[in-house]
């Protein structure tokens, strides 16, 4: 029951993540547009719509991420996958769960690491806009969690035996 809950939580927040990423992605392209019309109307070029545009990307990776590892839309290679019977298959999802999360949880811890120090310096990027590091490195440790927890739950579905 713990589980059921935990997979229904997880799938809600990774839903919003890849609303909010789907989100940033629109407002890229605006702000492209808008960027170009400026121009185009012989109007300065706005120094911030790279930069805004390289943060969003960021967080459109790392909020993304752990929906398609939960929809099962990341890249698997489908032809060897397919080709093996149940066994051998989810022995597969258990090495492959294994691998993600530990790699998943080393990246969580680092980056947590690196956001409190960032914190507590009151470090900022050596940009145009200057903004507080802290905020900008935040979106790899909360979608290496996201990923952890997700991988956590393929080990235990492989486990059961169930495909992942």
């Amino acid at each position: 029951m713990f589980l059921v809950k935990l997979r229904r939580l997880l799938s809600a927040v990774n839903l919003c993540c890849a609303i909010i990423g789907a989100g940033l992605l629109l407002m890229i392209a605006v702000i492209i547009c808008f960027e170009v019309t400026v121009r185009s109307l012989g109007f300065a070029s706005q120094l911030w719509v790279i930069e805004v545009s390289e943060y969003a990307l960021l967080f459109i990776t790392f909020l993304g991420a752990p929906y398609l590892l939960e929809k099962n839309m990341h890249v698997v290679l489908d032809l060897v996958y397919d080709s093996l019977s149940h066994r051998p298959r989810i022995v597969l999802q258990i090495i492959n769960a294994t691998i993600g999360l530990a790699l998943c949880g080393i990246l969580t811890v680092i980056g947590i690491s690196v956001v409190v120090e960032q914190f507590q310096l009151g470090v900022r990027q050596v940009t145009v806009m200057r903004p507080l590091s802290w905020w900008i490195t935040l979106a790899m440790p909360v979608g290496m969690a996201l990923m952890t927890l997700e991988f956590l739950l393929q080990m235990i579905r492989s486990f059961r035996g169930e495909r992942v």
